[in-house]
């Protein structure tokens, strides 16, 4: 009795811990219960798969329908190519029907519930995805996938994969664009006679990992008949996110932009201003390439954001066309007298001394006023004249002020007409 008590007392610290691990180790479910007789196994398979035919509808009476519930789940978004109209999105499929072949009673196979199936063994229905991007829009492998069938002849199947579609894209509004991509899929040798594919259950994001380039503003689903089909359209609306795009092109081109107008402020003999305005133009030609490189080739639309470069590479030819025209002008007629008076300084008014001459008119009995001279003491700037470069100064500045302001009025409709697609709980992430 004491030996009994001491290891009792011995093993009670590890009494919790054997407790708990079979608390914690995973049940099986009666679903799927497997047989562990393997000749019992054989012959299951055996008895269900030996006289089984492919290309026959699982239904002993084959003027009964299948009904086929699909679910996509979308795992992450691998690819949208803008340039090519290619989007890639990682999901798999949960496809459930009931064949009525492969069915047994599970007492006469050592209780087995479930068994798993080569797809290349048995019925499946052949989904296709349409506008797929490589011309292969096949669903699952048949080499490689498996499903699982319960005695009932419950089937599921997995199919997981990468689906590339064509998708159109709209660049109006590039690069706070929104895109609407579809998943389009049917079974492509049934017809609504024979198979009934349906997705009843909404798409969900709980296994979807964020895309760093695009966010799913909404995802749906759903079925529609064409060409005596069903078709299952799973729909992504997508939103760009424009972080990257507003501090590698938007901000380098408002600087630019604000650059370029400081070509007014360069002084005409310096010799630096037309090398200058060069050098601003090829860069505004750098950003029309990157852009164009990033669209795809659509004649049918036009990018707001590359009609604003446009824009801002017009207003830089302006200048430097005008500084060339400036610096022919002073080279030619830069010190002669400029006939235009719009721009000519106002001259300040001319301040007279009258000073007294004591010599005249003094002392005559005629009482007649000493004489009294006029002497103008802005004679010396009615000298300096006003010169063709003079003018071209003055205009330099009033060029700069036109053209700042209307860098101001284009980027201000610019960002008007941009942000309004933008919705405002997603402002904060741009």
């Amino acid at each position: 009795m004491t030996s009994i008590l001491i290891f009792t007392v011995l093993m009670s610290p590890f009494v919790p811990y054997v407790v708990l691990q079979e608390f914690m180790m995973p049940q099986d479910s009666e679903d799927d219960k497997v047989g562990t007789d393997l000749e019992g196994m054989k012959k299951l398979f055996t008895d269900t798969l030996t006289d089984y035919d492919t290309r026959i509808r699982p239904r002993i009476n084959q003027s009964h329908i299948i009904q086929m519930n699909t679910t996509f789940v979308p795992q992450s978004i691998l690819e949208f190519d803008t340039s090519e109209q290619k989007f890639s999105v990682l999901g798999y499929f949960r496809i459930h029907w009931n064949d009525e072949v492969i069915t047994w009673n599970p007492a006469d196979y050592a209780n087995t519930n479930t068994i798993k199936v080569p797809i290349s063994e048995m019925w499946t229905p052949s989904l296709i995805i349409l506008k797929a991007f490589d011309g292969d829009g096949v669903v699952g492998n048949s080499l490689t996938d498996i499903a699982k069938i319960s005695s009932e002849g419950d089937v599921q199947w997995v199919p997981e994969g990468i689906y590339s579609i064509v998708c159109h894209v709209d660049i109006k509004y590039y690069p706070f664009d929104e895109q609407t991509c579809t998943v389009t899929y049917y079974v492509s040798d049934e017809t609504i006679v024979t198979v009934d594919l349906d997705h009843p259950e909404r798409v969900t994001l709980d296994e979807y990992t964020e895309n760093s380039a695009w966010r799913i503003i909404s995802i749906s689903n759903k079925r529609y008949l064409l060409y005596n089909t069903y078709h299952i359209d799973v729909e992504f609306k997508l939103q760009r996110r424009a972080n990257f795009a507003t501090f590698t092109l938007i901000m380098p081109l408002l600087m630019l932009a604000f650059l370029n107008i400081c070509i007014f402020l360069v002084p005409i003999g310096s010799g630096e201003k037309g090398s200058f305005a060069i050098t601003i133009f090829l860069s505004y030609g750098i950003f029309v390439t990157i852009v164009s490189d990033t669209l795809p080739d659509n004649s049918l639309q036009i990018s707001y954001f590359l009609l604003f470069i446009i824009v801002l590479l017009f207003m830089s030819v302006m200048s430097v066309l005008y500084t060339i025209i400036q610096a022919k002008l002073m080279a030619s007629i830069g010190d002669k007298e400029c006939t235009i008076n719009c721009l000519r300084p106002k001259k300040r008014s001319s301040n007279k001394v009258m000073p007294f001459n004591p010599t005249k008119g003094g002392d005559d009995d005629t009482g007649k006023d000493p004489e009294v001279c006029t002497v103008d003491m802005d004679n010396d700037n009615d000298d300096e004249s006003y010169t063709w470069g003079m003018f071209l100064e003055k205009l330099d500045s009033i060029l700069f002020i036109i053209f700042f302001g209307l860098i101001l009025l284009f980027t201000a409709g610019f960002f008007s007409l941009m942000l309004q697609r933008v919705s405002e709980p997603n402002l904060k992430d741009i």
